[in-house]
């Protein structure tokens, strides 16, 4: 049997020990379980703890050991929970609880081909904007904003002078403008003039529906057409369709079309070369020029035949007198 003294000391043990795992469980002190150390570098911590969470994808990963100020920055030592891996190219970044307000270290995944931080290695840290940055920020936005107001009251202030000048000076013309309207509008709605007429005209709707029907019925028409192009009906439809015939013919076609320009291409080719009979006539200079002689020789004869005529008929005469 245990003494009362004994008990009181087995209850203060367990007590400690209950305590303990509270800690543990709440704060983390990694007494339990290993960790590693990272090191991530801000230019401002912003309030950031020690003992505050360090999370990995939102997940808890481990705590902040401790932080020390080097190089001009903020050096943060992460102790992070043995089995858990950080990527070497990821980043740390300052984060905070919306309630609470309470600040921690939130790390990326990194890429997945990234190789693994080693203990003791420093990853790139990321400080997003303060408060105050922020509302400094706001400042200059509402004292830019005051100024844009004052230059809005200043401006409209000028356009309605200058519009009420403007509308004072030309008060007669802009009279004059609205009779004119005034009277265009009661043409219109008496139906005077062409526009009245087509506004006021009963029959004008009459015509459009009737021409909006005939083009409707053009419209069914034509994909009547196209319809029967499509399925190769017709000689045009065959000729759009796969209709192997009738395309044999047509190149068939074309061909003899193509063999006919080259002979017709060869024959000009050989009149302008001067070959063959037909060739030489157009271009022999000789030809020509006994051509010519050949002219005046059936000219001489002819006009030789014209003085002989008189004679030969005197001569018919008389033998057939004698």
């Amino acid at each position: 049997m245990l003494s009362h003294e004994q008990r009181i000391g087995v209850f203060f043990l367990v007590g400690l020990l209950l305590l303990f795992a509270a800690i543990e469980a709440t704060v983390g002190l990694g007494v339990l379980h290993r960790r590693y150390t990272l090191y991530a570098t801000f230019r401002d911590v912003q309030g950031l703890d020690r003992g505050a969470d360090v999370r990995l994808a939102g997940l808890r990963a481990g705590r902040v050991r401790d932080m020390a100020i080097a190089d001009d920055q903020v050096r943060v030592a992460l102790d992070i929970d043995h089995g858990i891996v950080v990527k070497r190219d990821a980043t740390a970044r300052l984060d905070f609880r919306a309630l609470s307000g309470e600040r921690f270290v939130a790390i990326d995944l990194g890429t997945p081909a990234a190789p693994p931080a080693a203990p003791g290695d420093v990853i790139a840290g990321e400080a997003p904007a303060s408060l105050s940055d922020a509302v400094d920020r706001l400042t200059g936005v509402a004292d830019r904003l005051g100024q844009l107001a004052t230059n809005l009251d200043a401006n409209a202030g000028r356009l309605l002078t200058s519009l009420a000048d403007v509308v004072d000076e030309n008060r007669t013309t802009i009279g004059a403008l609205a009779e004119n309207l005034t009277s265009i509008t009661d043409k219109l709605d008496r139906g005077s003039g062409t526009l009245g007429l087509l506004l006021n005209d009963p029959q004008l709707y009459s015509r459009a529906t009737s021409m909006l029907t005939d083009v409707q019925q053009s419209a069914q028409d034509l994909g009547r057409i196209t319809q029967q192009l499509a399925d190769g009906r017709g000689t045009l439809g065959k000729l759009l369709s796969s209709d192997e015939g009738l395309y044999g013919q047509l190149r068939d076609t074309v061909d003899d079309l193509g063999v006919a320009a080259r002979n017709a291409q060869e024959i000009t080719a050989d009149l302008r070369d001067g070959r063959g009979t037909l060739g030489k006539a157009l271009t022999d200079s000789t030809l020509y020029d006994q051509s010519l002689d050949t002219l005046r020789t059936a000219q001489r004869a002819t006009e030789t035949v014209e003085d002989q005529a008189p004679l030969s008929l005197l001569g018919t005469i008389v033998t057939s007198l004698f």
